[in-house]
């Protein structure tokens, strides 16, 4: 049958047209269009093909992707990244969107059908975006990204940290390790909306009903028949509005030291030691009206002190930074450190006058105010010039020390209730408890709501039933601990965290270095020398994570190419240990078919706009 014959009759030779149209030319769109409905209404096929490739589909596809989006980029403004992956991105109904969007776009092209040169640029466009897509769903299925924090006189690691929660539970029955995806953050269970987990090989049940995004460990100091010396201290800072409760035993008689938010340390031991004299003092007679009184110290420390007219302020002025004014009645006896040295305000006369060659004041009104300031310095040059605070058990209470450069500058005892300054600016210490025998009880307790933006510890509130018993007592999964819930009974071990997952190869930091800018102490870059050693064929290799430029392994031109490669970034690095380092790890299979679906668009839109057939003229 001829062309001619062929389109006289559309419905029962439908493909013809298609084949006369390729050797006569082009189709016109009278042509197509006759074609088009006439294999619709022969055949099921197309008429699928058609209203899969239809605009109506299209529009609610793209409309549905949009608004999702945009809730999206809501929940991670408002709560966070995660959120918003986990309900919407990585959801199974938005890859499952995606398909169906790839499958529009493909019937699309199929409606086009038969193709022609006009529209080579359309469909390179759109089999690329399927391609990118394809390389999007493949990257968020097997792909994954985490860290990794190595030591350099530390072993091999074959282990990373990746963003997903887990929980582990521990059989009572077999003692064998059960993991389950979990993330309390996204889920959030509550006493209404609980979330059950079976304990494997067992009748008991984990119920968690409860969810905090910043849990608190709070340490309580508890009576023991078979412990050692314990007390339970309390700082307070009126003027920062905070408080910080400090439990602390000796254990084994062995000093306890404690960090005091890295500006001094606290150590509970068995004895206080011997006081140590300072090197110089220096005495200051300050008048609120007239000029000060120096006497003493050979050495003078240069500081100096100034009383206001009413005596309400003290300033002090060191010679080579700024002066610094402080409320006289905040910290009278109360010594404050002005560099290597410690001022502290001894006595106070709003009205002065000496009596008998003793100073009094004659009324409470500020006529004449003065005070004596007595300034010390330490007697060596000591490295560590943090405070301390040393502790130990006395009669009825405990006796304290404070130490600053090797020296003492103030001792005292307190019993239970009693407090005292310790000169650093405001804080003041609370005896809240004293055992001769004593243990430490750690909980996880939930804190206050954290500001937008703050993150914390998160974890939640679980109990272990039994058919015999649903009233278990509950208590809090902090992320990164090990916790054990009992029912009275059974006793069963559930860690929470980010999962560790295995890698098919070992890494080890053989140098860390922290190049500075010239004559700065800011660092230029960061350079991590790492070592990679495959499991099974013994493959070795050594990889440079610079900064904006990734180490990779195993890093070939095939795995660079098909993006089967793991990628290595510097992420943190520790100034106090330069023989650490963090490291982010990327790997993303689907990365070939996003480049090449990038490059195919790109190709595409370029044919449409700038390679447009140019028609025939008779």
């Amino acid at each position: 049958m001829g062309c001619d014959a062929a389109f006289s009759d559309f419905t029962r030779y439908p493909f013809l047209p298609g084949l006369c149209s390729r050797r006569a030319g082009i189709l016109t769109a009278v042509e197509r269009k006759r074609l088009v409905e006439a294999r619709k209404k022969k055949f099921v096929f197309w008429r699928v093909v058609h209203w899969l490739g239809s605009l109506q589909l299209a529009l609610i596809l793209l409309a549905s992707i949009a608004i999702a989006c945009a809730a999206a980029t809501l929940a991670e403004s408002e709560f966070s990244t995660k959120i918003a992956q986990v309900y919407i991105y990585k959801a199974p109904w938005f890859l499952v969107w995606l398909a169906v969007l790839c499958i529009n776009l493909f019937a699309v092209t199929l409606t086009r059908w038969p193709w022609e040169k006009k529209h080579a640029g359309f469909i390179i466009t759109h089999y690329g975006i399927i391609t990118l897509l394809l390389g999007a769903m493949v990257g968020i299925q097997t792909g994954f990204e985490g860290n990794v924090t190595l030591h350099k006189d530390k072993g091999p690691v074959r282990k990373i940290t990746v963003n997903r929660s887990i929980i582990q539970v521990e059989s009572p029955n077999d003692s064998a390790l059960y993991v389950m995806p979990f993330d309390a953050a996204t889920s959030r269970p509550s006493e209404r909306q609980p979330r059950v987990f079976e304990v494997p090989q067992t009748n008991l049940q984990i119920v968690a009903d409860g969810f905090s995004d910043n849990l608190i460990k709070e340490e309580k100091l508890v009576p023991s028949d078979s412990g050692s010396p314990g007390v339970m201290l309390r700082f307070t800072s009126p003027r920062m509005d905070q408080n910080l409760e400090m439990p602390m035993v000796l254990e084994g008689n062995a000093p306890q030291e404690r960090d005091f938010f890295g500006l001094a340390r606290v150590v509970f031991q068995a004895e206080l030691p011997p006081p140590k004299s300072p090197r110089a003092a220096e005495t200051q007679m300050v008048f609120g009206r007239f000029a000060s009184v120096v006497q003493g110290a050979a050495q003078v420390s240069g500081i100096r002190v100034l009383l206001s007219a009413d005596g309400k302020k003290i300033t002090l002025a060191p010679p080579e930074s700024a002066s610094a004014t402080y409320l006289r009645e905040e910290v009278m006896k109360s010594p404050l450190q002005v560099g290597a040295v410690l001022v502290t305000v001894e006595e106070y006369w709003p009205d002065f006058e000496m009596v008998g060659g003793r100073p009094v004041t004659k009324s409470d009104q500020p006529n004449n105010p003065a005070a004596l300031v007595r300034i010390q310095m330490p007697s060596d040059v000591v490295e560590d010039t943090k405070p301390l605070l040393v502790v130990a058990p006395g009669e009825g209470g405990i006796g304290y020390q404070f130490q600053r450069g090797g020296a003492t500058y103030a001792s005292g005892t307190a019993k239970v209730g009693d407090s005292f300054a310790t000169g650093w600016a405001d804080w003041q210490v609370e005896v809240l408890g004293f055992y001769p025998q004593a243990a430490l009880r750690s909980t996880m307790q939930p804190g206050p709501p954290l500001p937008k933006g703050e993150t914390g510890v998160p974890g939640f509130q679980a109990r272990l039933i039994s058919p015999e018993k649903k009233d278990a007592e509950t208590c809090w999964v902090a992320s990164g601990d090990i916790t054990s819930l009992t029912d009275g009974r059974n006793v069963v071990r559930l860690g929470y965290g980010l999962e560790l997952r295995p890698l098919p190869f070992a890494m080890r930091l053989l140098n860390f270095e922290v190049p500075r800018y010239e004559g700065t102490e800011t660092p230029s870059n960061f350079i991590a020398t790492v070592e990679f050693k495959e499991d099974g064929t013994g493959l070795t290799k050594t990889g440079t994570a610079r900064m904006n430029h990734p180490a990779s392994f195993p890093g070939t031109v095939f795995a660079n190419f098909t993006g089967i490669n793991y990628k290595f970034s510097q992420a943190e690095w520790n100034p106090r240990d330069l023989g650490e380092t963090t490291l982010q790890v990327l790997y993303d299979p689907g990365w070939l078919l996003k480049w090449v679906g990038s490059l195919a668009i790109c190709i595409g839109i370029t044919i449409m706009f700038y390679f447009k057939p140019q028609p025939k003229t008779a």
